[in-house]
């Protein structure tokens, strides 16, 4: 299962079983999340193209990317982003979001590089990602039931920010099941438990998240600054991206703290 299905039946299960207002916006030019939101009955989640024009050398892609991410977020409890990667949408982008979910296969040189592209991206923004309390989770995906017990992701057991998910299992046909409903409510009862326990650890990660942004703006407002702010405490948006158990700890001072450097067994795979 790649990361379009995922993040499509994500936003299928927080708007169905969470009861959350949800917008999931597709950054692929090929638009197959929002092609499965629409067509798959059941569920009210809103769906959005990002259209961007994709101009090589210019900041106009990821000011459009914002720009796409700040309008689908309005009137919504949460927004689940499908991402792709390509010229002028760099990877700082990923700062925009709460969570990053990154699927991974089995195989060891896609672990290797999920290994690296979250050690690469936490080494360039180590300071910002422990400043917000982004959340990294790895969704080990098309798995087989029997492989699960034998996945690692050696590389990342360091980072608090990062965690992994239940395994979503590999299925077969899975044409059969695509826009006949989203995958938690399916009649196939193994598919639809095997994907409602992906979902609800990524829905015990929002809600962490949600508690310690209100966490933080309680902190901050009993801080002697006299400070205004727009947004309601009762009223914060996560959002998700969907990219490419780990406790969240405050970082105390977090420029003390140097990850400059990626494991060199890793560069060897």
């Amino acid at each position: 299962m790649g990361k379009s299905t995922i993040a499509a039946n994500l936003a299928g299960y927080l708007n169905i079983r969470q009861s959350l207002d949800v917008a999931l916006i597709d950054f692929d030019r090929q638009g197959s999340s929002v092609g499965i939101v629409q067509k798959t009955p059941g569920g009210s989640v809103q769906s959005h193209r990002a259209g961007l024009t994709y101009q090589q050398s210019s900041g106009l892609t990821l000011l459009e990317a914002k720009a796409a991410l700040r309008n689908c977020s309005k009137e919504v409890d949460l927004v689940v982003a499908d991402l792709t990667w390509t010229f002028g949408l760099i990877d700082d982008f990923l700062l925009e979001f709460d969570l990053i979910i990154v699927p991974s296969s089995s195989s060891k040189i896609e672990i290797a590089s999920t290994e690296i592209f979250i050690l690469e991206y936490f080494q360039k923004n180590s300071a910002k990602i422990l400043a917000k309390r982004q959340q990294i989770v790895v969704a080990p995906s098309r798995i087989e039931p029997d492989q699960e017990g034998t996945i690692e992701f050696k590389g990342l057991h360091f980072l608090s920010c990062c965690s992994i998910a239940p395994a979503i299992y590999r299925i077969d046909n899975i044409n059969q099941y695509l826009y006949k409903s989203f995958f938690s409510e399916s009649d196939d009862p193994a598919l639809a438990a095997n994907f409602s326990r992906f979902c609800a650890y990524i829905s015990s990660k929002i809600e962490l998240q949600r508690s310690t942004q209100i966490a933080l703006r309680i902190q901050s407002d009993l801080r002697p600054v006299v400070q205004s702010s727009s947004r309601n405490l009762s009223n914060i948006e996560p959002a998700v991206s969907v990219a490419a158990s780990a406790k969240i700890t405050p970082p105390g001072n977090i420029h003390e703290r140097r990850y400059d450097f990626i494991p060199a067994f890793l560069r060897k795979k």
